[in-house]
């Protein structure tokens, strides 16, 4: 009895017998034949592991039933599933309906949410591009990938989760849409098809040169793609830039959402440079009139890449492209306006408004769909889910963990007692969060690249107090710091240092385009 319970909680149903109806009616006779099985071998299945096999009756039984007709690879694979790993950049969570947004930002997003299992507490690993897609596809923090600065490439001696999709006959393709998740820095590693639609002096694709390329030119090419997708089961990454700055959403978004702004430039990295404090030595603080519209550029971009998902997705279903296909949709950070006296906070900090990201799982057949997680988790553990979710062995190397367990109601000790974070960019910082408090650790670096004296020490937040990160209450006696001090230092030691990481070689185009946005001096 106590497997058919642990069974039907897997399955996502609330009896034994339900589970046995419902493995009836979706898999037939072979997904009974597994429970019981596992039940008049309690010895056997309590070797096995429990997440495994919530993927396999996710997954594997219907292969059993196929395999049974079948011994021929066309069948294999028809019954495989497929993944496909959408990151949007720069968004932050709170600003999608599904996460408490009251503005109209995020409709696709919020149904696919409603279809799905959401991780309403999930945070980057880094609070800017390149370190954060890095750990997203290595399922490696960004001090054990190395790749945390725009001077390194990821080193051979690391694998992406890619590479061990490809080995296990996936086919692979990418879609990315800005430098710093490019082949530049080894985010092609692993990928049949790796496309770069990134913006020329001869091809603008949408924008200008110092920009990305705009989502609706974006979904053309993958649709395009979908029409002659392969027929084995297949990984695809999904990268769009919009809504990083510059805000500029298309003319008729910019009025729904900021008729005021419609037109102006107050969303360009360059009028909002000023109010940058890393930048400038003198801190100006945004006009409120100001800030309000740049947030609406902002949500306007939002909701552009919103209808440009729904289109894209739309036409995945109707291709029967989603039947069988693992959905993941998350970013790489949020993005700061003025809560901590800045309007780019991304690269620069790491308060919850530029690590706290959406994280949301569609699982075939719409399983578990309107599940929400509240437990903390993280973007590294992305890829041990994916492993994970297909039945395949999690890679020894991989720090993240699988998310199964949380989904399909494991014991606490499934659950993150922390989450890290860390940057290397324009200053270095550290940072450690528990359900409660939050500990961040800046180093004494003296100046950052642009001249600004750096103020090091720690800062300690109460959240369930203070979830603006306002009120710094450190003090070297607090249990709470104490505790957070010992697992962050615990943390900051835990790597082994590599071999010489590569350096990356960037064109004076890319360079100029970099400049444009603030990344390099």
């Amino acid at each position: 009895m106590t497997h058919s319970l642990a069974l039907g909680a897997l399955m996502g149903y609330p009896s034994a017998e339900e589970a046995r109806a419902g493995a009836l009616n979706r898999w037939g006779q072979c997904a009974l034949a597994c429970e019981v099985w596992m039940i008049d071998t309690p010895e056997r299945f309590e070797r096995w592991n429990r997440t495994a096999v919530l993927c396999a009756l996710l997954f594997g039984l219907s292969l059993l039933v196929g395999c049974a007709e079948s011994d021929s690879s066309d069948d294999v694979a028809k019954q495989t599933p497929n993944v496909i790993l959408i990151s949007v950049d720069t968004l932050r969570a709170d600003h999608l309906g599904s996460y408490g947004c009251a503005r109209d930002t995020s409709p696709f997003i919020d149904s696919l949410a409603g279809r799905s299992v959401q991780f309403d507490s999930a945070f980057a690993q880094a609070s800017w591009t390149l370190p954060a897609h890095m750990s997203m596809l290595t399922s490696r923090y960004p001090h054990s990938h190395q790749v945390e600065q725009p001077t390194r490439r990821l080193p051979d001696t690391e694998t992406t989760l890619a590479e061990h999709l490809q080995a296990a006959g996936y086919s692979t393709t990418a879609f990315v849409s800005w430098i710093y998740v490019s082949g530049k820095f080894g985010f092609d590693r692993g990928f049949d098809e790796f496309h770069e639609l990134l913006p020329t002096v001869q091809q603008p694709l949408g924008r200008s040169l110092h920009e990305a390329v705009r989502a609706e030119v974006f979904v053309d090419r993958v649709v395009s793609w979908a029409e002659t997708s392969p027929s084995k089961p297949f990984f695809v990454l999904l990268h769009l830039f919009d809504p990083h700055m510059h805000y500029e959403p298309p003319a008729e978004y910019a009025r729904r959402f900021a008729p005021a702004a419609s037109g102006a430039t107050k969303g360009t990295y360059d009028y909002l440079h000023k109010y940058i404090r890393g930048v400038n030595p003198e801190a100006v603080r945004i006009d409120p009139e100001d800030l309000r519209q740049v947030n609406a550029l902002y949500d306007a971009e939002i909701r552009y890449t919103d209808d440009q998902l729904r289109r894209l997705v739309e036409v995945l279903e109707r291709r029967g492209l989603l039947e069988n296909t693992l959905l993941i949709f998350t970013s790489d950070h949020g993005e700061e306006f003025d809560e901590h006296g800045s309007m780019e906070g991304h690269a620069w900090t790491l308060y919850d408004e530029v690590l706290r990201v959406p994280l949301i799982v569609r699982f075939p057949g719409d399983a578990h769909a309107g599940k929400r997680v509240r437990s903390i988790v993280e973007t590294v553990d992305i890829g041990a889910t994916v492993m994970d979710c297909l039945g395949l062995e999690i890679p020894a190397a991989f720090e993240g963990r699988s998310l199964l367990p949380l989904i399909s109601g494991q014991p606490e000790a499934a659950r993150r007692r922390y989450t890290f974070s860390q940057i290397k960019q324009f200053n270095r910082k550290w940072a450690v969060r528990s359900d409660r408090y939050k500990l961040i650790y800046t180093e004494p670096t003296g100046d950052n690249v642009f001249g600004v004296p750096v103020t090091p020490g720690y800062e300690l937040y109460d959240l369930s107090k203070d979830p603006g990160e306002q009120d710094n209450i450190f003090a070297p006696d607090l249990a709470a710091a104490k505790q957070l001090k010992a697992a962050l230092t615990a943390w900051m030691q835990d790597y082994d240092p590599l071999q010489p990481v590569p350096t990356p070689e960037l064109s004076a185009e890319e360079l100029e385009r970099l400049r444009s946005l603030g990344y390099v001096d």
